[in-house]
């Protein structure tokens, strides 16, 4: 065998490998299941009031093997996903559902559904779907506490507060967390806008002491009890 023989002998064996190789990867590839998402990311902007957010995310088998739908799970208790039912034959199509309880969350809500598939090979795929929620907030403060150093000189604290536009409210007065308490911090409200922003000036009554307070605001137009849930903050420490 001369040495250029030598060097060619191998590449018929190496053919043959590619070959079995491709075929053995042939089944994997004609079995392959695929839920084809029509959008995998929902986003819902709510309004006062609303309880609950209703969301669907439309799929599509787009493999050439069954595919069922063997678990679905939310990062969050407060959002159920559902499905009426779990098997799709290739090119079916069906919906997802997801409730998302709004309760008390506020601000912006980022949930995930997760869903896990399983092919006729046993093959398991996951897919990740994403719920996007922003819940107006009633009311936002710039800041939310004050504090004094103890012994110090009794300066007047200003706390600006701003009411969303879509639900505005006029601040009335600020009610004590615990008025059965002797009153520790004076108080002042100041309406910058009508119904929107106003300022509330804080000032400690007993500065050499140390003392703390909860205040609550308190509107007419609060008829849920919502602000009861924005106390306001102060101390002398």
């Amino acid at each position: 065998m001369t040495s250029s023989q030598s060097c060619k002998s191998p590449a018929p064996i190496l053919r043959l490998l590619a070959a079995a190789l491709t075929g053995l990867a042939l089944p994997a590839a004609i079995f392959a299941a695929s839920l084809d998402w029509k959008k995998e990311t929902q986003h819902f902007e709510t309004e006062f009031g609303d309880k609950k957010v209703e969301a669907t995310y439309p799929f599509t088998n787009a493999g050439e093997s069954t595919v069922t739908i063997i678990e679905t799970s939310a990062s969050c208790g407060c959002t159920v996903p559902s499905l009426s039912k779990k098997v799709y034959e290739p090119g079916e199509s069906g919906e997802l559902n997801a409730v998302f309880d709004i309760g008390s969350r506020q601000g912006k809500q980022h949930k995930v559904i997760t869903v896990v598939t399983e092919d006729a090979t046993g093959a398991q795929d996951t897919y990740e779907l994403k719920l996007e929620v922003d819940i107006p907030i009633p009311v936002t403060f710039n800041p939310r506490v004050r504090f004094w150093k103890i012994n110090s000189e009794p300066t007047t604290q200003d706390i600006e507060v701003t009411f969303h536009e879509k639900h505005p409210m006029i601040l009335k007065e600020l009610e004590r967390k615990d008025p059965d308490l002797p009153a520790k911090f004076e108080y002042e409200i100041e309406t910058v806008t009508e119904g929107l922003k106003y300022i509330v000036k804080l000032t400690p009554k007993t500065p050499d002491e140390q003392s703390r307070d909860t205040l609550l605001l308190v509107s007419e137009q609060d008829k849920e009890g919502i602000l009861d849930r924005y106390p306001i903050y102060a101390y002398v420490r």
